[in-house]
């Protein structure tokens, strides 16, 4: 009997202990289920969501269709999202943040003929569990240049124009009748006629610029004909009037400026870009500008060499009160000496030798 006792007991032990481990499972399944709950509730809200309303300009061509365009949506560091318009959602799940969107028919980055390519951009902040609405319009982001050459050019054997630019090249022969197209920015013209290269300027172009460089020997020039820009269906186009001189085949500009040998003799021309070494500042009284001790904060020294000590080999910049003086005298940046400056001005006279003055701009190199 007490056998009997004893295995009814364990019996009802070995229940009881199954049902405590049923609840027990039945508990943490409870907590589980609370706990992915709240995971799932934590994850909807570091989430937003984002509905694109895209369309174009009206200086798309008739044949581009928007939905072949590429959607790039960047949070500032990486591309999470790069994907033909057409294969994406309506709606767009994004974490919250701010991100960069934008639209565009193709990479483009260097000069192409025939090439327009168009764009759109804005930002957007996704906030969490928000649907966020951004609008984006398509227009064109590059700028093209046709050009027309005039009938000046019958001198010549042979003749064509290359345009330049930080990304590249475009030449264009005597029958190029083409539409070149740049990335917004400066670019420049040369001109060879008859195995002689002719530097023909500089023209600065913005998106949607569409202009028609018209090219003339200076021989046919009969007055200074102006630019002019119209708006055409939100495209700027204007015509540049280009005259290049074969007696002054690289006339001064930005990207093409008098060396510190070319300025000395050229005393007396206004406006111009002048680049060299600064090589010291003239003291208060002579020319030894090379004297640490005595540099002035009213002058800098260029010179086309570092070694140079001759005060008839450079050119003395005034820096006039203001901010020339502040940003460039030596006695402030010491640091400058020897550094190699792109600077505008008068080529006027200063303290008896060759000078620069009235500056109007200036890049350290």
């Amino acid at each position: 009997m007490q056998g009997y006792f004893y295995s009814f007991g364990l019996i009802i032990f070995n229940i009881t202990h199954i049902v405590k481990k049923q609840v027990l499972l039945l508990i943490l399944a409870f907590f589980g289920i609370c706990a992915c709950s709240k995971k799932e509730t934590s994850a909807e809200k570091e989430t937003g969501y984002l509905t694109l309303n895209i369309s174009q300009g009206t200086d798309l061509k008739a044949d581009v269709n928007i939905m072949d365009f590429t959607l790039r949506i960047n949070d500032g560091q990486t591309d999470l999202i790069k994907e033909r318009i057409s294969a994406l959602p309506e709606q767009i799940i994004l974490p919250v943040g701010m991100y960069t969107i934008e639209a565009y028919s193709m990479e483009f980055s260097e000069p192409k003929f025939d090439m327009p390519f168009y764009t759109g951009k804005t930002t957007v902040e996704i906030e969490a569990g928000v649907n966020r609405g951004a609008s984006l319009v398509c227009s064109q982001g590059n700028a093209g240049i046709k050009v027309v050459w005039s009938s000046g050019f019958s001198m010549y054997r042979s003749y064509q124009a290359q345009i330049n630019c930080d990304a590249g090249y475009l030449n264009y022969s005597s029958t190029e009748s083409r539409t070149g197209y740049f990335l917004p920015g400066t670019v420049s013209v040369s001109i060879m006629a008859d195995g002689q290269t002719i530097n023909g300027g500089t023209i600065v172009l913005d998106a949607k610029d569409m202009a028609t460089a018209i090219l003339r020997p200076k021989e046919v020039q009969s007055g200074d004909l102006p630019i002019e820009i119209t708006i055409d269906q939100t495209v700027k186009t204007r015509e540049v009037d280009i005259v290049f001189d074969p007696d002054d085949p690289f006339p001064n500009s930005e990207t093409n400026p008098y060396i510190i040998a070319q300025a000395i003799d050229r005393q007396g021309e206004d406006a111009v870009w002048v680049t060299g070494f600064i090589v010291g500042s003239k003291p208060s009284s002579g020319y030894d500008f090379v004297n640490t001790e005595t540099w002035q904060a009213t002058n800098i020294v260029l010179a086309d060499d570092i070694t140079e000590t001759n005060d008839r080999s450079v050119i003395f910049v005034e820096l006039g009160s203001g901010s020339y003086r502040t940003n460039l005298n030596l006695l402030d940046h010491s640091s400058y000496l020897h550094r190699k400056i792109l600077i505008k001005g008068n080529l006027t006279a200063y303290q008896s030798r060759a000078g620069l003055r009235n500056l109007a701009g200036f890049t350290l190199q």
